[in-house]
């Protein structure tokens, strides 16, 4: 018998997606999104990890899917295409899959189950598939310096036809977009490109990509930044951003956080204890989780790790992390009662820490350490904010409080949500938490809710984000693509 390619209910719900909202026209099946998913996986350069994708049994609310429906296996004459997969697969995995039939079938559905889990993550929902096929899967990139070329003299010919004469003096390639830097040789031509930025995007061809304009750290110069088909992208992963968090920058930081890297490939470090509290939000494939990860991950390569309270109301995104011997409520934290338990006891531990600051007549937790308090720093870490509040609106005043008072007792927290709106981010939270990440938002509304400024419903998704820091100006940066493996070597 044919062993069946077995879909979990999460990858049904994913092809449906695709099916309903993506290609909107009708003919589209579950083995053509499948299908498709088997490609996508075959384009990455390392294979499958079978402890990820292991071979699954049938699930009950999933897809169980025949070979001859998804390779043509069985079915008569030309219509066979399995051994042009297993020959594929077999050169791709690196063994000889014509004599194992299981291993064959196995390899099958790692591959399908990969890909579809790639597609999730690259393609936001809502817009156009069919884009998203031609300019991540099956068109061909230009090398870095003809496409910077090409580029520079499309932008400097739109820019003239808008009545601005700049003048090129510089390019930069960085991770997913390219920089231009333009001498202007009047003052007013910064705020007719800034006023021009969607005719830049229009012209271009870029579609729901933004260009756009900011002014440079040389007078007169402006960046005009363009972003790149994502075929073009260069992934940044988090074995080539760590390392930032051992260098001089981060030394002189008290919890140093590598968010990923800025728009031209250099680490993006912020401390977390001078934000003093952070805020998240973006939409499903926006890279949400995997910004939550590179916060978790740098605190752990802390040279003073900090107690960790973290709070997952849908017990899925902080599971790796249940093994750690810093964290606080005896694990991670599921529940809305026990969230909320775990917050009130964080307002008694604050204080109790400014009692013991009273005795030792210092200011903060900084001051205590200096005086040998062995008092650690302890940073509250909740993901899907927007749930809990539904679930149980009484969260919200342990949190007020924290945010208003816990900075100087050395506690911080770190909330995200896939729902930036005023009810999850209310105004006596927002006031009290300066600091914020915009990640892809579908609405400019969802984006001033976050930043108080719009820009985030223009951004490419897959971890590109907007960073309101404390203190400093806007600026926007690429997440890492965090592993599994980064996660346990962490965490082991």
């Amino acid at each position: 018998m044919v062993a069946r390619v077995q879909l979990t209910e999460k990858d049904k719900k994913f092809i449906e997606l695709v099916m309903t909202e993506g290609w909107r026209r009708p003919g589209l099946d579950y083995w053509t999104v499948a299908r498709l998913g088997l490609a996508r996986s075959l384009q990455l350069p390392i294979p499958p990890d079978p402890d990820i994708y292991p071979v699954l049994s049938t699930q009950e609310e999933g897809i169980q899917m025949h070979p001859a429906q998804l390779i043509g296996e069985t079915k008569p004459g030309e219509d066979d295409y399995s051994d042009v997969y297993r020959a594929m697969i077999s050169a791709y995995e690196g063994q000889d899959l014509f004599a194992d039939e299981t291993a064959f079938h196995a390899a099958l559905q790692r591959h399908v189950r990969r890909g579809l889990a790639t597609l999730a993550a690259e393609w936001t929902p809502g817009t156009d598939f069919n884009r998203y096929l031609l300019q991540d899967m099956f068109t061909e990139g230009l090398e870095s310096e003809e496409l910077a070329n090409e580029l520079g003299e499309q932008v400097t010919r739109i820019m003239a036809e808008m009545g601005v004469d700049g003048r090129l003096v510089g390019t930069a390639q960085g991770p997913r977009l390219s920089r231009f830097t333009y001498q202007l040789p009047l003052l007013d031509d910064l705020s007719r490109l800034k006023r021009g930025e969607d005719k830049l995007a229009f012209g271009l061809g870029l579609g729901d990509r933004a260009a756009t304009v900011s002014s440079a750290s040389v007078e007169r110069q402006v960046w005009v930044d363009i972003p790149r088909p994502s075929n073009q992208w260069r992934t940044v992963d988090w074995d080539d951003v760590k390392g930032s968090l051992r260098s001089d920058q981060a030394k002189e930081m008290i919890l140093p956080i590598c968010l990923g890297t800025d728009v031209l490939g250099a680490p993006m470090l912020i401390d977390l204890a001078e934000a003093p509290h952070l805020f998240l939000g973006g939409t499903t494939g926006s890279g949400k989780s995997m910004t939550l990860h590179a916060i978790l991950l740098s605190l752990l390569a802390s040279r003073q790790v900090p107690d960790l309270l973290l709070i997952d109301p849908k017990a899925v995104e902080f599971a790796g992390y249940k093994a750690l011997k810093n964290l606080l409520a005896g694990g991670v934290v599921t529940s809305a009662g026990d969230a909320l338990t775990a917050l009130n006891a964080l307002i008694e531990e604050m204080n109790r820490r400014q009692d013991a600051f009273a005795e030792l007549e210092v200011r903060d937790l900084a001051e205590a350490q200096a005086a040998g308090s062995e008092l650690r720093r302890i940073v509250a870490v909740i993901d899907e904010l927007g749930d809990l509040f539904m679930q149980l609106d009484d969260v919200q005043i342990p949190l007020i409080r924290l945010a208003q008072k816990a900075r100087s007792a050395g506690i911080h927290l770190v909330l995200a949500t896939q729902r930036p709106e005023a009810a999850t981010f209310p105004g006596m939270l927002r006031s009290n938490v300066p600091s914020r990440v915009a990640l892809t938002v579908q609405k400019g509304a969802e984006s001033r809710i976050i930043l108080d400024d719009g820009g985030a419903e223009k951004l490419l998704g897959r971890g590109d984000m907007l960073v309101k820091f404390s203190g400093r100006s806007l600026v926007r940066a690429h997440g890492p693509r965090i592993q599994p493996s980064d996660i346990s070597g962490a965490v082991g």
